[in-house]
């Protein structure tokens, strides 16, 4: 596995939840217990353009950083890390229900990326 290629599972990841903010607000709200509201709804799809945009910068990355994309990985890698504490934060306050929906779909993927960003950046 290369560095290119763990750009493109991140781009793959915002690309889906970015479409799903945007496109199904609700039902995305809804598969990790969270109440969807007309206002939450409205917040997911502006954010989704963030997702987006996220989407294309990870895809483009390979190719516009091309010798220094080791330390934009590592960027990347650092910036999952701290999503970690973040979820866990969000988590333990409240803010998002505790249960596997969050643990599986909030931290796993942002851990396997930190991961595999650190791994493939040294």
């Amino acid at each position: 596995m290369s560095l290119s290629l763990v750009f493109r599972l991140q781009a793959a990841l915002f690309t889906f939840f970015g479409a799903m903010m945007l496109l199904a607000p609700a039902a995305l709200m809804g598969s990790f217990n969270v109440e969807a509201s007309a206002i939450a709804e409205d917040i997911m799809r502006g954010m989704s353009l963030m997702a987006l945009g996220m989407a294309y910068i990870s895809w483009q990355m390979p190719s516009w950083a091309s010798e220094n994309i080791k330390s934009v990985g590592m960027f990347f890698a650092i910036l999952h890390a701290l999503w970690v504490p973040l979820t866990l934060f969000q988590i333990s306050t409240g803010a998002f229900p505790a249960g596997a929906a969050n643990i599986i779909g909030n931290i796993a993927p942002d851990v396997v990326l930190a991961i595999l960003f650190y791994w493939k950046s040294r």
